[in-house]
Formats: C-alpha cells, structure tokens, sequence
C-alpha cells in the first residue's frame, strides 16, 4: 500500500477515535464531575457518560423544545440530554440510582429522570435504576431509544417514548409503577425483550410493530394493553395474578400471541371494539369472570389450552349488527373431551340471537398441548 495511503487511513482512524470521549461522573469527586448534568452539558454526540455508584438527587429546571413556541412547558429533570447521540452507563442498577430516596411527583410537572428533546437522535441508556420520580425515561419523537439492564422503581411512568425510529428495552425490571413501558403516536419498531413488571403493565397506544418476548407480568390490574389501531406481537411471556385483564387488545388493535401463558385475574384475555387477535401455543387458564371476552373482537386461537375458571370460558357481546360472524378456536385443549361441556362453557349466539357471532371449537383436542408450568415463588419473595 502507498506509504500516504497508509498513513491518511491513520489519521482518519486518530480522528475518529478521539472523536468519541468518555466523562466519568463520581460522587467523591474523582471524576470528570461529581453532576451527571455537567458531563451532559459538556458531552458532544457520540460521547459516552459513565456514572460511578451513588444516589445522584441533583434536577434542574429543563424547558422543551417545542415546534411552537405556545407549545413550550419548563420542568425538572435530573438529566436533560440535548446532544444528538449519547450513552449513559452506570455502574449497575443497584449501585448507580438517579432520583430521591422517597416518591416525589404529583402530577406531569413534576420530575422526570432522563429526558431528551426531538433533537436527539440516538439515546443509550444502560445500568442504572430510576426511582421515585413522575417519568423514569421520556423519549420525546425524531429519535432511537435503547435501554438495558436497568431498574424502575416508584414512578409514574417507566419508560415513555413516542420514537418513530426504534425503542429497544431489553433486561430491565420495573416495580410499583403504573405503567413500566408505555407508548404513543408516532412510537413504532418497539422490542421490549427479557424484562420483568411487577406490580406494573406495559401499554402501547396508536403504536406499530410492538413486540414483546420473553417478559415476566405479575400481579397488576391490566398486564399488557395494545389500544387505538396499534399492531404488535406477545411472544413467550408469563401473565401472572393480573386483577382484571392479564391481555387486552382494543379499540381496532391487532396482535399475535405465541406460546404465552395466563393466570389468574378476572379475564385472561380480552378484545374490545373491532380488535383482531390471533395466535398459537398459549396457554390461557381460566378466569374469575371469563376465560376469553371478546366485545365484537375476531379470534383465531389454535394448539392453545383454553381453560375453564369460575366464570364461562369464552364469553362473546356487542356484535349486534349482521352477518353472523365465527371466531375460529378450533384445534385447542379445552380440559375436557366432551363437546357438549365446552358448548355450555361458551357464551355466543347460540345463548343470545341478538349477539351475532359465534364460537367454532370443533375439531378440538382431547389432551393438553403444554405441560409447562412457571413458578412465581422466588420472583415474589425477590422483589416484594
């Protein structure tokens, strides 16, 4: 290679690496800066902030940017990122916690942890826990999110993202929240992968291409919600001891489920208003008040045990308008061979005329599809 060739693809990679510059933030103050703000406000795109153990309390007052000036609102925030790439990295999520020691919101004004603008166009955050404010992470449009191993704890809010790029969540836990992952229009491309919520839901509105995969829900009134016109996917997860709905798809939102199991709760699953869900291997088993409800919402469930609670095992309403419509949920375990104990389980038109739509379970199986069972012992003595 010609020696100037060489030694301009050098200094191209000299340049490159110093480029990018890590800020350390350290209580002790043996750090670039004992204020994770500070490094922010220094930090140029691509720069990585890392955060030393500690509970760091410092906010600040942080105004938006809006796109009209009426539209401009000022609150606090522990970590207002306006450079256009960054990470933040901690030194674990027990060890690296942003936020005061007790619950300090009462309304949206009041703190968020890490809050970007429209300006942002990729924020990384890893290793680190969020408690005790109004919104732990509130990723405004424009931009990426990804979030891994990280912890949230007494808030509002978990992660709140509109991102019509991409929001990855991966390995995360979320506890004594009303909502851990929540979402808005434009948000689309969401993977919330291999994370936990206790106590807590995870809810995506006007969103598509949700996926949720391998998550653990336990013990919330709604586990996971996808509502107005969202799309989406819930693939092996657990639904454990939701107090009303473990999984509700609603208002025109359509989702797959795969290999997914529900327990306990008033309604393992639940359709509203011209919801589509379909699906394979779930195991959904039984409910207090219904097993499945469906408010004029299509089903198509196969290879799936479907069993029966106190209340009926599908129960079907407000299709009150022609044709007659079928909800195909042939080919699934009812934990019975007989026919006709699973005809007197279901409520459809054959109990109401005036409900137009009806319930095909014929053919279906005469024996359980899954015998997998999922233990909640040690997760409740863990995190409770």
């Amino acid at each position: 290679m010609n020696r100037a060739v060489l030694l301009l693809l050098v200094m191209v990679v000299c340049i490159d690496d110093a480029g990018a510059r890590t800020w350390n933030v350290r209580k002790d103050g043996t750090g670039d800066y004992a204020v994770i703000q500070d490094a922010v406000d220094h930090a140029a795109a691509g720069d990585t902030i890392r955060i030393g153990p500690g509970r760091f309390e410092e906010k600040r007052p942080f105004t938006s940017v809006p796109v009209k000036a009426a539209e401009k609102w000022t609150f606090d925030v522990y970590v207002a990122v306006t450079v256009s790439d960054l990470a933040i990295i901690g030194s674990g999520s027990e060890q690296t916690i942003i936020g005061p020691p007790a619950r300090l919101w009462v309304d949206p004004a009041e703190p968020k942890v890490i809050c970007t603008t429209p300006l942002v166009s990729q924020l990384v955050v890893e290793d680190l826990a969020m408690e005790n404010v109004f919104n732990g992470i509130y990723r405004t449009d424009r931009g990426a999110l990804e979030v891994r191993r990280c912890k949230t704890r007494g808030c509002e809010a978990g992660i709140t993202t509109w991102s019509e790029l991409s929001t990855i969540i991966e390995d995360c836990h979320f506890q004594d929240i009303d909502y851990g992952v929540i979402s808005f229009y434009p948000a689309r491309n969401l993977i919330v992968s291999r994370c936990e919520f206790v106590t807590c839901s995870a809810s995506f509105d006007h969103t598509s291409g949700a996926t949720v995969s391998d998550c653990n829900f336990l013990d919330y009134s709604v586990g996971c919600q996808f509502a107005n016109n969202s799309s989406g996917s819930i693939l092996n997860s657990t639904f454990t001891d939701q107090t009303n709905v473990g999984i509700a798809v609603i208002t025109g939102s359509v989702v797959n489920l795969v290999g997914n199991r529900v327990t306990g709760g008033d309604i393992n699953l639940r359709l509203r208003t011209s919801a589509t869900v379909t699906g394979l291997d779930n195991v959904f088993a039984g409910g207090n008040y219904a097993t499945i409800f469906s408010s004029n919402g299509i089903i198509e469930l196969h290879g799936c045990e479907i069993l029966h609670g106190a209340g009926p095992t599908v129960k079907v309403d407000t299709f009150i308008y022609p044709p007659l419509r079928t909800l195909d949920l042939t080919n699934n375990y009812w934990g019975t061979d007989s026919s006709a104990t699973i005809a007197s389980w279901i409520l459809d038109y054959y109990d109401d005329v005036r409900i137009y739509a009806k319930v095909q379970y014929e053919p279906f199986l005469k024996q359980p599809v899954s015998t997998e069972a999922t233990s909640w012992g040690d997760l409740k003595a863990l995190w409770r």
